[in-house]
């Protein structure tokens, strides 16, 4: 299967890659780097987050994985066939699950894995 991943903690990343051993992964951390992956190949699956370098706790708007959404819910065409939303922010993901309806909303779980809010390093891991 061919895996796209945006997330921008270089941990999750590190993490994801673990658990999807045997997959073709790919691993971005800006949305315009996705798009640009989502432009040039076809997807079995995408997982996304919306919080990207800086843009903490945003509802949408520029490097954020509403971007993202907002230019698959535009291009039908390039959509994959599995779409997870996989951020710990709430709202932005409430925001792009109403761009894709077909997506489902697993804040970090869908690799059942327990996550936790670090507060010294204003990081979620394991």
């Amino acid at each position: 299967m061919r895996i796209l991943i945006l997330d921008d903690d270089e941990y999750r990343l590190q993490h994801f890659k673990r658990k999807l051993i045997g997959h073709v992964v790919e691993c971005v951390r800006r949305s315009k780097e996705a798009i640009t992956a989502l432009e040039k190949s076809s997807w079995d699956m995408i997982s996304l987050d919306h919080d990207l370098a800086g843009q903490a706790y945003q509802a949408s708007g520029e490097n954020t994985g509403y971007e993202v959404a907002k230019w698959l819910h535009d291009h039908e065409d390039r959509k994959p066939k599995t779409i997870i939303i996989h951020s710990f922010n709430p709202v932005g993901a409430a925001n792009m699950k109403a761009l894709l309806p077909e997506a489902s909303y697993e804040p970090g779980g869908w690799l059942e894995h327990p996550w936790t809010w670090d507060k010294e390093s204003q990081r979620w891991r394991e």
